[in-house]
């Protein structure tokens, strides 16, 4: 047990069903496997949040796919740690903001760009999900400076 409210580790494999879980809650599909995910975990090391990092195999750009905060610990700066965790990693993210998530991207600062800066399979899932028009995708970026 921690003092801290919640701390960051990398992803272990009896953390998966939890993670499958927390994305089919958000009406995702399963994450095909822990590789890039880092865990937010209370004082009894249960996760309460995590964040997919996927690099592109070309250029090694670092994609969110997905980043997840358990409902209950929405608002207590869980999603906030975990991408500046990985923007410090990797120096600069990108990722696709879908529905109501968009003010919390733009509330870390990250901004709008090109669908042309997404890695095509992200643009495939968006291109071809029949929930897109409700959705609303906006590609964004953020670069350490």
């Amino acid at each position: 047990m921690t003092d801290e409210l919640f701390t960051i580790r990398d992803a272990r494999a009896d953390d998966k069903p939890v993670l499958d879980a927390y994305a089919n809650a958000e009406g995702m599909d399963a994450i095909p496997d822990i590789e890039g995910v880092r865990v937010a975990v209370n004082g009894d090391d249960e996760v309460v949040g995590f964040i997919r990092i996927a690099l592109d195999e070309e250029d090694g750009t670092a994609f969110v796919n997905p980043v997840i905060t358990h409902e209950t610990w929405r608002g207590y700066g869980v999603g906030r740690a975990l991408m500046d965790e990985a923007l410090a990693r990797h120096g600069e993210l990108r990722l696709v903001s879908r529905g109501g998530s968009l003010p919390f991207y733009e509330a870390l600062g990250y901004e709008r760009i090109g669908w042309d800066l997404i890695k095509m399979a992200l643009v495939d899932d968006c291109d071809h999900c029949e929930l897109r028009d409700e959705c609303g995708p906006v590609p964004m970026r953020k670069r350490l400076d």
